[in-house]
Order: C-alpha cells, then structure tokens, then sequence
C-alpha cells in the first residue's frame, strides 16, 4: 500500500522521512525510531554518484517535540524542506485508537498530511501538502486508547456518559516495548523498499542493521 502511495514519486525524485514523536516515551517513540532505521543515501548520492547514482536520494530527520527542541514539528520539517527540496516527506507517528483491538495491530496511511499530538488532545500545527508545498504521506500505529472510550467499551455505555475526566487516562498495552519494537521495524522495512524497490528486503535489513 505505501508502493501505491509513492508511485508517482519520479524514482531518482528526492524524498524526506519524517519520524514524530518522543523517543523518551515509548508508546510515542515509534516515529523516532523508524528515522533511526531509515536507508538515507542524500549525501551518498551527492558526493560519489559513480557509486550510489542509481539510488534515490533519501533523508532523515527526527522532529522530536517541541519540549526538548523549542520547535514545532512543523517548524523544523518546513526548514529541512526548504533546505533540501524533496519532492514529498514521510511522516510516521505513534496514534490515539478509537478500538482497543487496533492497539499496536493496525497501520494508518493517509495522503492528506497529519497532525501530531490530535489524538491526545495536543494537537500541534499541521504537516500536509497547504503547509509544507510538496505532498505529506503519513503512516501511523494506534499505540494508546484513552479511557473514557475504553470504559464505553467494556461497559457498552455511551461515550459521552462516561466522566469527562476519564477522557484524561491514556491506556497502552503492558508489552508495549515488545510492540513498538516490531512495528518500527515493520514500518522501517515497508518506508525502504518503497523508496528503494530495487533493493531487497534481505538487502535493505543488511544495509539498516
């Protein structure tokens, strides 16, 4: 599906990835750590084309949030695209779910841009196509369910009888660690063999490890 997504990304076309969260918290740490496992080849390609011309241009950045840069996620993506001028970014993040049963099971693609924190009620400025001027493809996990819409699902009561303040909890899996793990690598398997379909899986695990 993320192939489909980037198909008519022109295949020598630069591309920049994007992983949003905090790495410090693990249910929001998967963008984070599929930029760690992320093939970037920019600056190969750049200065030993004879070598490493036949491979997009791809790169990496970790945005982080904004209590540990100061910057909005935003902020610094428009920067970086300004800089590099990729043709489309992107962006992977951690989600809120709406169902406990697509906790850490799901993946969310979307080519209308994201924006991070929304789902926890701290919603920031916006990644899309109107606010970054190339195309946003956003690829996203649910990693926590907040606890009103749990309650309203164990008891089967509606969403809006349940106390306001349970609205408040944000509930993860106890093996989130594990799930994390496996998601970002599954991510970070899927982001690289779309940018680089030439390569093979068993390639592109050597060449990330």
């Amino acid at each position: 599906e993320l192939g489909l997504l980037c198909k008519d990304v022109p295949p020598s076309a630069p591309v920049l990835v994007v992983g949003l969260g905090n790495r410090a918290i693990t249910p929001d740490a998967i963008g984070p750590r599929v930029h760690d496992c992320t093939l970037v080849t920019r600056h190969l390609v750049g200065r030993m084309p004879e070598q490493f011309g036949h491979l997009r241009p791809v790169a990496s950045v970790a945005a982080e949030v904004m209590g540990s840069t100061g910057l909005e996620s935003r902020e610094l993506v428009a920067s970086v695209c300004q800089s590099i001028r990729p043709c489309c970014v992107i962006a992977v993040d951690a989600l809120a779910s709406r169902s406990l049963g697509r906790l850490c099971r799901t993946v969310q693609l979307a080519d209308t841009g994201i924006s991070p924190g929304s789902g926890v009620q701290n919603s920031r400025k916006e990644l899309s196509e109107r606010t970054l001027g190339v195309p946003v493809i956003s690829v996203g996990v649910p990693t926590v369910i907040d606890g009103a819409t749990l309650a309203a699902q164990f008891t089967g009561q509606d969403r809006g009888k349940i106390d306001p303040q349970a609205a408040q909890a944000m509930v993860t899996p106890r093996e989130v660690d594990r799930m994390i793990g496996h998601a970002a690598k599954f991510i970070s398997l899927a982001v690289n063999k779309a940018l680089y379909p030439q390569l093979s899986l068993e390639e592109i695990s050597f060449l990330c490890a």
